[in-house]
């Protein structure tokens, strides 16, 4: 299944946010990607604050560190995976122990390691819209894999409200 989204605001992106927050289940995988800058760590931001992360609590791109783990009504652990080279140093993070367990996994340029990963949930491209005079605008595409995967796309769908929505052409 797949769902198509403009987000036109820094607002539009925090909805977005509130709706995957309102739709993940402990276990879930939820791989983020596009090009720096097009808002992957900024909807992160959105998703755990809405998830009830502590405001005190930083949220930033795991770059370095590779894995942050997020206190929140459901655990958050977020992955960067934007310098690892190989599936087993995706493998080594040891991220199998919470895909599919009590917490939800938001993966920043995971897709090419999606199989690694168990293969199952959603993929979230971000990207800048048709507009480049605005540079808030931006696409979203969300794909999602296997059962699990297809159950989440369909309930943000049903979940971002119907005014934010809206084809964005490729």
């Amino acid at each position: 299944m797949e769902a198509l989204f403009a987000l036109n605001s820094r607002g539009d992106t925090r909805r977005l946010g509130r709706a995957l927050a309102e739709s993940v289940t402990p276990g879930d995988l939820v791989i983020l990607e596009g090009d720096l800058g097009a808002g992957k760590t900024f909807l992160v931001r959105s998703l755990a604050r809405a998830l009830g992360v502590p405001s005190e609590v930083r949220i930033t791109s795991p770059t370095f560190e590779l894995v942050h783990e997020l206190p929140a009504r459901i655990p958050l652990v977020h992955v960067d995976l934007y310098r690892l080279e190989s599936e087993a140093a995706v493998e080594a993070l040891g991220l199998g122990e919470h895909i599919g367990g009590r917490s939800v996994v938001v993966v920043e340029w995971g897709k090419r390691f999606f199989p690694a990963l168990g293969g199952e949930g959603i993929v979230v491209a971000l990207s800048l819209g048709p507009s480049s005079e605005n540079s808030s605008v931006r696409r979203c595409e969300i794909t999602g894999y296997g059962p699990r995967g297809t159950a989440l796309t369909d309930r943000i769908s049903r979940l971002f409200p119907k005014r934010d929505r809206s084809f964005v052409p490729r």
